[in-house]
């Protein structure tokens, strides 16, 4: 009776260990994925893969070429030169910035993912690892990287709608709380601001300085730039309308922008 005891106090003993040590490995040795969706972003893509190889903590680089029709893959692949973290999806057809990131988060196991616009520009290391680290050490469960001092226009734009950045890191798991329809094209920012709202995910925000794009209008030409935005603030409004909860509208419109 009293060898049996001791027995069982043995094994429990020796489970319960195994499971911290498990615990504490998890917690130290957390995987890093980077996903940036690219869509006709030759010669500027290069710029972001490059401070990506840079930084050893991201175990994949997933460039997600969203059915470019310039040399947006193989200038991702010549920025990398050879580096073996680098994949890169092409979709035949430009599906939207949504399924671009389905596409990335399906295709690794990482637990953690830092999503990225492509042509981001003054991005240096330092600006990545700043936000990713309070994820990958379990102190948010999402940052969104916010700019600071780089073009005025796109410094105010993120002051004025926080929630609307592309560059974030988030726990991969809590992507399968937002809604995929509400994040078709454009929408991805916005079903994963209200996701993050409903269930009360601990968010950061993380300034970025220096960092800045190019503006959709300026970069896409005149017509085709505001149309691109037009079909933009679309897709963000439906995005919303799809996620929302409509006992909570209204307090959703009073908090806007409280991302943090």
């Amino acid at each position: 009776m009293q060898d049996g005891w001791w027995t069982e106090r043995i094994i429990w003993i020796q489970t319960d260990f195994l499971i911290k040590m498990g615990k504490a490995m998890m917690n130290t040795n957390v995987s890093l994925a980077a996903i940036v969706p690219a869509f006709n972003e030759a010669g500027r893509v290069s710029n972001v893969v490059d401070i990506l190889c840079r930084v050893e903590q991201i175990d994949e680089m997933i460039i997600v070429d969203d059915g470019s029709t310039d040399g947006t893959a193989q200038d991702a692949k010549d920025a990398a030169r050879g580096d073996p973290r680098l994949k890169v999806h092409r979709t035949p057809e430009n599906f939207g910035k949504g399924h671009a990131i389905y596409q990335g988060w399906n295709s690794t196991n990482a637990a953690c993912l830092l999503i990225l616009d492509a042509d981001l520009i003054n991005l240096k290391p330092d600006h990545l690892i700043n936000l990713f680290s309070p994820v990958l050490h379990g102190q948010a469960d999402m940052t969104i990287g916010l700019f600071e001092g780089g073009y005025w226009r796109a410094d105010l734009a993120h002051k004025i709608t926080p929630w609307l950045t592309g560059q974030r890191c988030i726990r991969s798991k809590l992507l399968r709380e937002i809604s995929w329809d509400a994040s078709n094209g454009y929408g991805f920012e916005t079903a994963v601001t209200m996701a993050a709202r409903k269930f009360d995910w601990q968010c950061e925000k993380v300034p970025m300085v220096g960092v800045t794009h190019p503006l959709g209008e300026i970069q896409r030409g005149g017509y085709h730039g505001w149309k691109t935005k037009m079909i933009m603030f679309y897709q963000v409004g439906r995005a919303w309308y799809i996620s929302r909860d409509r006992g909570k509208a209204m307090e959703w419109f009073v908090r806007l922008g409280r991302t943090g």
